[in-house]
């Protein structure tokens, strides 16, 4: 019970930490998050099988793009070369592919 209670209460905390984290360290953290994302989508394409009867398979190619774009844009946020915004680059948001061979 005792592990429990402070299980809870070092959860709590760190919610409340989050929370009152300003948002340039939000932004960093999701960077860091990101940066993880990528490194197991590497593990995951190294493992991906290569089945060419498959009729759909994961496009590594483009979520890496995807990642790398939105990584792009937080660290232009967090160091701003000037005031005017920029265009905005659209994600492909489409990751699954059809084997062209059906």
């Amino acid at each position: 019970m005792e592990k429990i209670s402070l299980l809870i209460i070092s959860t709590l905390s760190l919610w409340r930490v989050a929370i009152a984290s300003p948002e340039p360290t939000q932004l960093a953290l999701a960077l860091k998050q990101l940066d993880g994302v990528k490194t197991s989508l590497a593990r995951a394409q190294t493992t991906a099988s290569t089945d060419p009867q498959s009729r759909y398979f994961f496009d590594y190619l483009q979520a890496q793009q995807d990642i790398s774009a939105v990584e792009q844009g937080i660290r232009r946020y967090l160091t701003p070369a000037r005031a005017q915004p920029r265009a905005v680059q659209p994600l492909s948001a489409s990751y699954q592919r059809e084997n062209p061979d059906d």
